[in-house]
C-alpha cells in the first residue's frame, strides 16, 4: 500500500496532461488508486432509502439534483460534486440542450457545450475516439478535472427539453490535499501530444514487448492441457489462444448440440489461471475472452475475436514467483488449439501488488419477480476493472431494463447506480446494433430483435473502481416479461493474489440452450400457406420481427381496392372450430373483408398508430377435412392510414369445440 502513496506524493499535479494516458496505460490497475470512485445519474429517486422506497423503480429520466432557475432559461443539474476530483465519463441516451461546466464555484461556466455535440465527438478536441454514438447511446470518456468543485447543469434551450434526459456523469474524488489542476479549455490544448498519443492506441492494437512463448495442444476430452507456467517474477502483457473450429459455413449445417460448433467447444472449454500459488482467473475460455456464446469477433483496447478463432486478451497479468494457465477440456471431443504468452520480466522499482482475477458466473431461471443479481462480491482491497454478459432471452421483449449497483466498502446505499443494463454498457434503447469501441462492444445479437443470444462487454480501466474492504457489484434482473433467461458474466478485477478466489464454475450451465424464434404450439402459419390466387399488389414472407410466431408472417402489399388473396387453409380431421388469426396492425394496413370456407368472416381495419400483431376472431365455424380457402378482400384503408392497404398473416389456429 506504500508505493502509491509514495508515486501521488512525487506525481505533477493531477490535470488533462498527466492524466490522459491513463486512458491507454493499464498498469496501475495493479495497484491501490488514490481515489474513489461513483457515479451521479437519472436513475428514479424513488429507489433512494425511506418506508416507501421501490429498489426496482423505472422511471430513469428527468431525475435531477436541483433545478435552478436562471433569467432567460432554467438549467438542470446533473452533477454537483466537491474535490479535488476529476469527470472520467459522460454518457447520455438522449442528449439535449446546452451542457455546462462549473468549475470551483465560478459563478459562470468555464465550459460549454451542445450536449449532443459533444457526447458524439462533434466538438474539438473531444473528437472520436473519445466522443462518439454507440448503438443509439452517446459516450465521452475525457478527464475533467477540478481542484475544488465542480457543477455540470443542461438547460432547456432546445425542443428535447431536459424532462427526458437519461444520463451518467462518472467521477473520482482524490484524497485531501491532493493538488489538481482545474480544467481550463484555453490550456487544453498543451495536451495536444498525449491526447494524439492516448487517440492513436485506443484504436491501434498494442505491440508488447517481452519473450513470446508460443505452443500447440490437443486437449484430449476429459483430459486438460498447461498452455503455460512461468517462474520467477514478470508480467504477461498479452495471452493469446487460437482454437481450430469448422467454419463458419460448415457450422451451419450443424445441429446446435453439435459438440464442434463453437459455441459448445469454447464453452465446454475451462481455463483456470494459478498466480503466485493461488487461483485467479476460473472461466470458460470463450467469455474469458470477452465474448460469449461461440466465436463473436470483435475488437476493444483489452480483448479481440478475429473470425478465423484467435482470441487476443491485453489486460496485464503480473506474478512476483509463478503464474500458470491451464485448459480442461469437458466437452466429448478432443480440442486443438495454439496458445502464446508474451512475458515481460523487466525489472520494475515495487513490484505491482495485486493480480488480475476473472470469474464466470451463471443464472438461469424465470425473470420474475424482478431481483438483483449478484455480479461480484468479494472483501478485502483492489480494483474493478469489467464485466462481459451472455444472455440467452426465449422472447422478443427487452431483458436488460435492470440498473447496476454498486456497493463499495460496506456502503448501505450504492455510489453507483444506473440507468439500465445497456446504459451501464455504453448504448441505449435496447439497441439490436452491433458495435465495438476502445472500451466496450456489442459482439452478438441473434435477433429478431433482441430475440436469442446477446454479448457484451464494458472495460472500466479509464473509469476503474477502488475497493478497500469490499466490493458488491449488483445487476437487476429486469425482464419485461416473465420467461426463463439465462445470464451467463464474467467479472474482472485487481486484487491480492491471496484474496477471494473465483467461485466454482457450474458445469450444468456450461452448454447455452438453442433460441430461436418462438413457434406457437398447433398454429397454421401464414407463411406456409399455399396461395391459390392473388389479383394485385404482391406477397412475401416477411421475418424480422421477434414478435411473430416462427419468425415470419405472410406479408400482402400494395392491393388496390377489390383485390383478393385466396389461401389453402389444412384442416386435420372435419369438425367445429374457434378459428382465430393473428394479423398484423400498423399505420400503413388497410381495410379487408375475409371469408373462411365461403363464410364472411367480418370486415375488419388493421390501422394502428404504431406496430403491433393481434389476435383476431373470426367466429366459430364448422370445417371438412382436407383443405379450405381463407379469401381476403382489399376495401382500401382508414383515412388516417398510409395508402398501402398492406395484410399481414402471422397464423391461423383452429381450437376444437366438443360436440354437446
Amino acid at each position: 500500500m506504500l508505493l502509491p502513496l509514495i508515486l501521488a506524493a512525487m506525481s505533477p499535479s493531477v490535470s488533462v496532461r498527466s492524466i490522459i494516458h491513463e486512458m491507454v496505460d493499464f498498469d496501475r490497475l495493479a495497484y491501490a488508486l488514490p481515489y474513489t470512485h461513483a457515479q451521479a445519474s437519472s436513475y428514479d429517486r424513488r429507489s433512494n432509502p425511506g418506508p416507501n422506497s421501490d429498489p426496482f423503480a423505472n422511471g430513469d429520466a428527468g431525475q435531477f439534483v436541483r433545478i435552478e432557475p436562471q433569467t432567460g432559461r432554467t438549467e438542470y443539474v446533473l452533477a454537483d460534486l466537491k474535490g479535488p476530483g476529476l469527470v472520467d465519463r459522460l454518457w447520455s441516451a438522449t442528449p439535449c440542450g446546452l451542457l455546462r461546466f462549473y468549475f470551483d464555484g465560478e459563478p459562470t461556466p468555464r465550459f460549454q457545450a451542445d450536449m449532443r455535440a459533444l457526447l458524439t465527438g462533434g466538438v474539438t478536441p473531444f473528437v472520436a475516439p473519445f466522443g462518439y454514438t454507440a448503438s443509439q447511446g452517446t459516450d465521452l470518456y475525457f478527464p475533467f478535472p477540478y481542484a475544488k468543485s465542480l457543477k455540470i447543469t443542461v438547460d432547456d434551450s432546445t425542443k428535447e427539453k431536459p424532462t427526458g434526459l437519461y444520463y451518467h456523469v462518472g467521477y473520482r474524488t482524490y484524497r485531501n490535499g491532493t493538488s489538481v489542476e482545474t480544467f481550463d479549455p484555453r490550456t487544453v490544448s498543451d495536451a495536444s501530444a498525449e491526447m494524439a498519443n492516448a487517440a492513436a492506441k485506443l484504436v491501434e492494437d498494442p505491440k508488447p514487448s517481452g519473450r513470446a512463448r508460443r505452443a500447440n495442444f490437443k486437449v484430449r476430452s476429459g483430459a486438460s492441457a498447461t498452455l503455460f507456467a512461468l517462474n520467477g517474477t514478470g508480467i504477461v502483457r498479452e495471452f493469446q489462444v487460437k482454437v481450430q473450429l469448422p467454419s463458419p459455413a460448415a457450422q451451419k449445417s450443424m445441429a446446435w448440440t453439435d459438440p464442434r460448433c463453437d459455441h459448445n467447444v469454447l464453452r465446454q472449454s475451462l481455463l483456470k489461471i494459478e498466480v503466485d500459488g493461488q487461483p485467479c482467473v476460473a472461466t470458460p475460455l470463450g467469455d474469458f475472452f470477452g465474448s460469449a456464446p461461440g466465436l463473436n469477433p470483435y475488437r476493444t483496447i483489452a480483448a479481440s475475436m478475429t473470425p478465423d478463432g484467435t482470441m487476443t486478451f491485453r489486460l496485464p497479468m503480473p506474478y512476483s514467483h509463478s503464474i500458470v494457465a491451464r485448459v480442461e477440456n469437458t466437452g466429448p471431443n478432443d480440442v486443438s488449439l495454439t496458445a502464446q504468452a508474451i512475458d515481460d520480466t523487466s525489472p520494475v522499482s515495487e513490484f505491482p501488488p495485486y493480480r488480475l482475477h476473472a470469474q464466470w458466473t451463471a443464472e438461469r431461471g424465470h425473470s420474475r419477480p424482478i431481483k438483483d443479481m449478484n455480479l461480484l462480491t468479494v472483501k478485502g482491497e483492489g480494483n474493478w476493472v469489467g464485466v462481459n454478459l451472455a444472455v440467452a432471452n426465449p422472447s422478443g421483449a427487452w431483458w436488460g431494463e435492470g440498473d447496476e449497483k454498486v456497493y463499495v466498502d460496506g456502503e448501505s446505499f450504492p455510489s453507483t447506480f444506473g440507468t439500465g443494463t445497456e446504459d451501464f454498457f455504453g448504448y441505449a434503447w435496447s439497441s439490436p446494433d452491433k458495435f465495438q469501441k476502445p472500451y466496450h462492444a456489442q459482439s452478438r445479437v441473434d435477433g429478431p430483435g433482441v430475440l436469442g443470444h446477446s454479448s457484451i462487454v464494458r472495460w472500466e480501466l479509464f473509469d476503474p473502481i477502488p475497493f478497500t474492504t469490499s466490493l458488491k457489484f449488483d445487476l437487476e434482473r429486469w425482464h419485461w416479461t416473465d420467461v426463463i433467461t439465462t445470464y451467463g458474466r464474467t467479472a474482472y478485477w485487481y486484487a491480492p493474489a491471496n484474496s477471494t478466489p473465483p467461485a466454482p464454475i457450474d458445469r450444468s450451465l456450461l452448454l447455452p440452450e438453442e433460441i430461436g424464434p418462438i413457434r406457437v404450439a398447433g398454429a397454421i402459419e401464414g407463411e406456409s400457406l399455399k396461395i391459390v390466387k392473388r389479383t394485385g399488389g404482391a406477397t412475401e414472407i416477411q421475418g424480422g420481427f421477434a414478435e411473430l410466431s416462427n419468425g415470419s408472417q405472410l406479408w400482402w402489399r400494395d392491393p388496390n381496392v377489390g383485390d383478393k388473396l385466396i389461401l389453402n387453409v389444412p384442416v386435420s380431421r372435419a369438425g367445429t372450430y374457434k378459428v382465430v388469426a393473428k394479423t398484423g396492425n400498423a399505420q400503413d394496413y388497410g381495410i379487408f373483408q375475409i371469408r373462411v370456407n365461403g363464410v364472411n368472416c367480418g370486415t375488419h381495419d388493421f390501422y394502428i398508430p404504431g406496430l403491433e400483431w393481434k389476435p383476431l376472431s373470426l367466429g366459430t365455424l364448422t370445417l371438412p377435412a382436407g383443405y379450405v380457402t381463407m379469401e381476403v378482400t382489399c376495401l382500401g384503408h382508414n383515412p388516417a392510414a398510409a395508402p398501402s392497404n398492406m395484410f399481414g398473416l402471422d397464423y391461423l389456429l383452429l381450437t376444437s369445440v366438443p360436440e354437446k
